[in-house]
């Protein structure tokens, strides 16, 4: 018989003042019931091996132990009286389907031991426990899931279990942690049967945690697929990012020399839709490509070099005329670039504008859009009570005076026409966002050529006012300015290129993240996934028929595809007098839901599945009895697939005989009023 965890015993122990209490049992790898009065303490037996896995998480963030007085303060003894607890702990032996074993003790009161430290020996037999070196582990600690020494890794591995990242609130992934898997597996007594679905826990920030953790137990390919467009989402930011990045870099190299470039996408595309960035500078008036100036500049490098470096004397007349042109390039540069301050004022005022008029509409769109909200309902309120009576348009009072044409706009008409205002308000101010940059472009390069043209006069002046033996200052000044234009430029232009070579790099895996994205977000299961979710709705609702199910028709009844969950008509099934469900019947479709994920998960490839079941007080709502005989003959045949079942119970003795009449099933030790019994 195969198990991913079989329990194969537990020990409860409380050392108190008086002496030793203790409570130990062997579990059957089947059908194991243990029949007590209330005050025995059965859910201690059931909370201890939750408590021993260090999974008591699942029923609530805080990291106080899940346990009566008996194993924390003061327990009670048979002849009557009461001894303060000294110490206590539990101490649970498992096995894997491999034929491995591990023992875990945890303290759950102890001098000087916290709670979050689990003692773990392992071994290929039970015998080779006692032989076995004890490790010291952590749990319900940061690092208890993947960590080392980490209590919950080892646990997984010991299962078999590789677990996922999947979704969650406050980051882009989290582990889907082992409390998250555990409530599939075990319904405690106080609030496990307060709903159909499984009492899961919200603390671990996993997104649609219960629908993670039904995908990873039936081994659903939905998982692997979210998983997988975690991965491709990740890859798809990675490559806007590295777009946006050489974008950047690109943009600021060309500022940098005065020129602008064009990279026609400012987003990643793909290789159909890619253009070659062009670079520009500006020469005269007009912005020319860098490539033809680049040509100019070494024209007249050539020339330059033909003609040499002449004396400053020889210089003179040309010198002059070179002065009287750059001081007239000085004036007329300078010129431009105090009309283009201008427009830039100007278009910072129509931006501002712009900016009050949208608002304005917003705020009239939203007053009119109450009004009509308010109509609808029935009210016959004017116009005054939530608007200026203002026309939108003209800013006109609108105090009944009549049109030209004897037709006023209705309501309908009047927010129509504000929201195509809006958009072209909106398109107005984008378009005055670009004209602005477009200014500033400009403006940056005439500043550029006014730096040049004031740097050459002044080495004209002083080239006319020094010794005339000496070269020219100009021409040498010329010479290498142009030289080192030429240079930077070309630096620039190759940057370009190779900025162009991983944009398209960039397209291609572009491309390959697009085709993936959209195979994965594909929301239909595959086949194999609607096969295995059909079993289980099958499951589901031959158990609620056999269970006696009486509030709704059962072929009313299904789990649903998208959530995994019961649901009745399309809306979540939950306990609901005005809808008809039963509380009795909320338990039925409780059991079958258990069991369905159980049968369902065996028949998956995938199967990950514990085949654990530790039912607390199962019969709830005084649910009948032929019922319950229904369920417990299921939960016989569940544990003749494999599954091992703790169902515990406080039912009478002759009531439970009756229900477990021709069951195969291992009865667990209860004596006494109580568990623990002096040892």
């Amino acid at each position: 018989m195969s198990v991913k965890i079989r329990i194969v015993s537990v020990e409860i122990s409380s050392r108190t003042e008086r002496g030793m209490l203790c409570y130990e049992t062997n579990l059957s790898p089947g059908l194991n019931v243990i029949a007590a009065p209330n005050s025995f303490g059965k859910s201690t037996l059931l909370q201890g091996v939750i408590y021993a896995l260090g999974l008591e998480g699942m029923f609530s963030s805080s990291r106080k132990p899940p346990f009566g007085p008996a194993l924390l303060t003061v327990a009670d003894w048979p002849d009557g009286t009461r001894s303060p607890v000294r110490e206590s702990w539990v101490s649970l032996t498992i096995a894997n389907e491999q034929g491995a074993y591990m023992r875990c003790k945890r303290f759950v009161r102890g001098d000087g031991i916290d709670t979050s430290l689990i003692m773990t020996w392992r071994g290929n037999s039970q015998s080779d426990l006692d032989r076995a070196t004890r490790v010291d582990m952590f749990v319900r600690q940061p690092g208890a899931a993947f960590r080392e020494l980490g209590f919950h890794r080892v646990l997984a591995e010991f299962l078999g279990w590789d677990l996922p990242t999947v979704p969650g609130f406050n980051s882009s992934e989290v582990s889907l942690y082992l409390e998250a898997l555990f409530p599939l597996f075990y319904v405690e007594q106080k609030s496990g049967w307060s709903g159909v679905a499984p009492r899961m826990p919200t603390y671990l920030g996993i997104r649609d945690v219960l629908k993670r953790s039904v995908e990873y137990v039936l081994g659903l390919s939905a998982l692997e697929r979210l998983t997988a467009l975690a991965a491709v989402k990740s890859e798809e930011d990675d490559v806007k990012k590295r777009w946006q990045s050489a974008s950047d870099r690109l943009v600021d190299a060309a500022k940098s020399l005065n020129c602008r470039i064009f990279l026609h996408q400012d987003s990643p595309v793909t290789p159909a839709r890619r253009q070659h960035c062009v670079v520009e500078v500006m020469e005269e008036e007009s912005w020319v490509p860098l490539e033809r100036q680049i040509d100019v500049w070494r024209q007249r490098l050539r020339e330059l070099e033909r003609v040499g470096v002449e004396s400053a004397g020889q210089h003179t007349n040309q010198a002059r005329e070179e002065l009287s042109a750059a001081e007239a390039s000085i004036r007329e540069v300078g010129g431009r670039i105090r009309l283009i301050d201008e427009q830039l004022n100007l278009s910072r005022t129509d931006s501002d504008a712009l900016a009050t008029r949208l608002a304005s509409l917003d705020a009239e769109r939203n007053r009119l859009a109450d009004l009509r909200k308010l109509r609808g309902l029935g009210s016959t309120l004017g116009i005054t009570s939530v608007s200026n009576d203002v026309c939108p348009t003209c800013g006109q009072l609108l105090d009944g005076r009549e049109t030209a044409t004897g037709i006023a706009a209705d309501l309908d008409q009047t927010i129509a026409e504000i929201e195509a205002e809006r958009e072209t308000v909106r398109a107005a101010t984008q378009s005055s966002e670009r004209r602005r940059a477009g200014l500033e472009r400009n403006r940056s390069s005439l500043q550029a050529a006014l730096h040049g043209a004031m740097r050459q006069a002044r080495a004209l002046r002083d080239e006319l006012a020094g010794p005339s033996a000496v070269p020219s200052r100009a021409q040498v000044q010329q010479q290498i300015l142009l030289t080192s234009s030429i240079e930077r430029a070309q630096r620039l232009l190759d940057l370009a290129d190779e900025a162009n070579e991983y944009f398209d790099e960039l397209a291609g895996r572009w491309q390959d993240v697009r085709d993936r994205l959209a195979d994965l977000r594909d929301g239909t299961l595959s086949r194999t996934d609607q096969q295995i979710v059909s079993r289980m709705n099958s499951s589901f609702q031959a158990q609620v028929r056999d269970y006696g199910l009486r509030s709704v028709p059962p072929s009313d009844l299904s789990i649903d595809e998208s959530a995994l969950i019961p649901v009745n008509d399309g809306v979540e099934l939950t306990f609901d007098l005005t809808m008809g469900i039963s509380a009795s019947d909320m338990i039925r479709t409780k059991w079958a839901y258990y069991l369905s994920l159980f049968e369902a998960a065996m028949f998956s490839s995938g199967n990950r599945h514990a085949k654990l079941l530790m039912l607390d007080e199962p019969r709830q709502q005084e649910t009948d009895r032929r019922s319950l005989a229904a369920f417990v003959r299921r939960l016989e045949t569940a544990a003749a697939s494999g599954c091992q079942v703790i169902y515990a119970t406080s039912e009478d003795r002759r009531d439970l005989d009756e229900v477990l009449h021709n069951v195969q099933v291992a009865m667990l030790p209860a004596h006494g009023p109580h568990l623990l019994a002096p040892a």
